[in-house]
């Protein structure tokens, strides 16, 4: 878990100094530290599935940190930057990860982080796949 609150502060600095022109699909991950699906799923989402999201450079990773108030807080202005901050507060499910159309702020697919790698990555294809990347 203290891997994956790393790995969020990194996440967070890049969304904060701007988000990426190139950007087509947004993939939200929405956690929480008393989340038991993220819990126990951090450390294979964070070893398997971020590297492979990250690969694409078309497509952008944010975390919606769930925990508390103070971490929703924190959360919601890389929301706002990448501008799904209503979908967010509608899509509100810890040990989620949401694929949005970056341009329609639209969700695209969305899959559960206790789902085994394979079909993450079935619906990750998908989604791409939906966008035309």
């Amino acid at each position: 878990m203290k891997k994956l609150v790393i790995a969020t502060m990194l996440f967070m600095g890049m969304v904060i100094t701007g988000f990426a022109q190139s950007t087509k699909v947004i993939a939200l991950v929405n956690k929480a530290s008393w989340c038991h699906v993220c819990m126990e799923n951090a450390p294979r989402f964070e070893k398997d599935i971020v590297p492979m999201v990250m690969q694409n450079k078309n497509v952008q990773i944010l975390i919606n940190d769930l925990s508390d108030a103070t971490t929703k807080d924190a959360s919601l202005p890389i929301l706002q930057k990448a501008g799904i901050e209503k979908f967010a507060s509608k899509n509100s499910g810890t040990g989620m990860l949401y694929f949005i159309d970056a341009k329609t702020k639209k969700l695209i697919s969305e899959v559960s982080l206790a789902e085994k790698n394979e079909q993450i990555k079935n619906v990750y294809m998908a989604a791409l796949t939906k966008i035309k990347i």
